[in-house]
């Protein structure tokens, strides 16, 4: 596993998205979740898309905060900053797909999950973040 924790953004591959993030947020989240439940097997990007996608609505919704690594305070990338430039953003309605999107990230048909699972120390610590988020966002 390429992960260096189990912290969503403790690895690279969830900086890969600021850009669409950035571009129109609320699309980005809706076509990651829906790419995530339409899938038969969940591939390792598709799920991360879902899980960045997730957290960020659960900041905006919750102001749960994430360790990340990008400390700019008028960044909309950031996801603890996202929240408050954001504030106005309608996604109550994705809730119900990210859910379900989180549960396919933590099923045995999710490349993610897979790789997590061969790591016995973190893998009870990554699957519990992703079941917080799904308890805070139900």
């Amino acid at each position: 596993m390429g992960a260096w924790d189990c912290g969503i953004f403790d690895d690279d591959t969830a900086y890969d998205f600021d850009g669409e993030i950035k571009n129109d947020a609320r699309e980005f989240f809706k076509s990651s979740f829906e790419n995530a439940m339409l899938s038969e097997y969940l591939e390792y990007e598709e799920g991360f898309a879902a899980l960045v996608s997730a957290a960020y609505i659960d900041n905006l919704m919750n102001g749960t905060e994430y360790r990340n690594d990008n400390q700019e305070l008028n960044d909309e990338s950031n996801v603890n900053v996202f929240g408050i430039l954001h504030k106005d953003l309608e996604v109550e309605d994705l809730k119900p797909i990210a859910i379900g999107a989180l549960k396919k990230v933590i099923n045995e048909n999710s490349e993610l999950n897979e790789l997590w699972a061969e790591n016995e120390e973190l893998y009870p610590k990554w699957k519990q973040n992703i079941l917080d988020i799904i308890h805070r966002l139900s």
